[in-house]
């Protein structure tokens, strides 16, 4: 069972005033670094801080929890097959003696992208490029992709990808929920409050100020983790991350991780597709799959980069379903030309505009400040692996299991951008 005293509420509980890891955001990407970190150091020994106790617009639980390895770049096909492992075996690694295994509630449905001639040397390369490295997935023609989905009309398609392992979707909440209670099953410590304020003495991050209801109080740390999500340029910014007045010019560089609010709706369709729809990806950019419950399917579409400012609230416009989704929808397929849209929400992704790809290592010249940020709406997927990175970070001085150099700091420093393509 947890102890409740583990979730602290006030600064006056807390049994400490310093820890080695302090880490800010206690979303998934928060939770598994810390599950990480403890399987090496005491979990007493490490911190989050998270602001919103409800998770009501927490990123993770507002995510469609989906997993795929079909990226087109190496780094990130490692990272989500290995997430795929730790997702697949949850139950071995967050289960709580005493109590029911961990369920995540994992349907392995593949994710079908499709390429029109324009797309096609490019969906040819990626697929060459995801076997290399072990992901499992399968090329189908037009004539095989019509077998195999009956329902689909292929007018314009000359090429199929199809996952055929290790790919699909979770519950993102669960996932969350089985990470926060094993850590704090261990004994890791958690505190809702607000960061307010990084002190730096020598060019190192040595203590937090955090802010809740009643209080403002100060923790010491060793190494602060930055797992703010959609937020975390602000909290960058606290470290003195982007500004000018410093007088390295490494510092004046700001983390380019911007809120981007994405809609997701739920639809009702008594005549869609009968049998399970696979995270389905089409050449236009909208994706649609099926859910559990009967008739019923999940779409969204990321919107064209002039219609995609950064945004503060999560308000859903119905009409972006209505005048850019359902069209593209319908044509491809034409079952959904009738159907009822039951509800839907909106999330944030925390978004690298810079080359949508996520930031994972230490600042270079706040060396404890450590980024794990900007994975553009991949980052769930990718989250068991990316903790074990950053704990690998912070206690070995860099990744052991996965060489990540690539995703550093250092490439927004000297403008290298590391593309990732296959952006949903």
């Amino acid at each position: 069972m947890i102890m409740n005293h583990i979730l602290y509420r006030s600064f006056s509980s807390l049994p400490r005033r310093s820890y080695d890891v302090i880490i800010g955001g206690g979303g998934v990407m928060g939770c598994s670094s810390a599950y990480f970190l403890s399987q090496r150091i005491s979990p007493n020994k490490i911190c989050i801080i998270e602001r919103d106790h409800s998770y009501t617009k927490s990123s993770t639980v507002l995510s469609v929890g989906s997993i795929r390895q079909q990226f087109s770049l190496e780094e990130n096909i490692l990272l989500s097959l290995h997430s795929s492992r730790f997702i697949k075996n949850v139950k071995d690694y967050l289960s709580i003696e005493g109590e029911e295994p961990v369920d995540i509630q994992f349907v392995e449905g593949g994710y079908l992208f499709l390429a029109t001639e324009k797309g096609e040397e490019v969906l040819r390369k990626k697929h060459s490029l995801q076997k290399r490295v072990g992901a499992k997935v399968e090329l189908l023609t037009p004539l095989q992709l019509k077998k195999q989905f009956p329902w689909m009309n292929t007018d314009g398609l000359v090429l199929g990808s199809l996952g055929i392992s290790n790919e699909g979707w979770f519950d993102p909440y669960l996932l969350l929920n089985a990470f926060k209670r094993k850590i704090l099953s261990l004994g890791v410590h958690m505190i809702y409050g607000e960061v307010k304020g990084l002190n730096i003495k020598d060019e190192q991050i040595n203590s937090v100020q955090v802010v809740n209801s009643s209080e403002i109080f100060t923790l010491s740390c060793d190494h602060y983790i930055n797992a703010a999500g959609p937020h975390a340029a602000d909290v960058a910014l606290m470290a003195g991350i982007g500004s000018k007045e410093h007088p390295d010019p490494r510092m004046h560089v700001e983390l380019p991780v911007r809120p981007k609010k994405r809609y997701v709706f739920v639809l009702h369709c008594p005549g869609g597709p009968s049998e399970n729809v696979p995270m389905f990806i089409d050449p236009s950019g909208f994706y649609i799959r099926s859910e559990t419950q009967r008739d019923t399917y999940i779409c969204g579409m990321s919107p064209p980069e002039e219609l995609d400012p950064d945004s503060d609230d999560l308000e859903v416009d119905y009409s972006f379903f209505d005048e850019r989704i359902w069209p593209l929808l319908a044509n491809r397929i034409p079952a959904f030309e009738a159907l009822k849209v039951r509800t839907s929400w909106a999330g944030f992704y925390d978004y690298n505009i810079f080359d949508q790809n996520g930031i994972i290592g230490a600042h270079p010249v706040i060396k404890n400040f450590v980024f794990v940020n900007g994975f553009s709406g991949h980052g769930i997927q990718q989250s068991p692996e990316v903790g074990r990175v950053v704990s690998e970070l912070v206690l070995d001085g860099s990744p052991v299991t996965l060489k990540l150099k690539e995703f550093g700091f250092e490439r927004i420093i000297e403008n290298k951008k590391h593309l990732e393509l296959n952006i949903v």
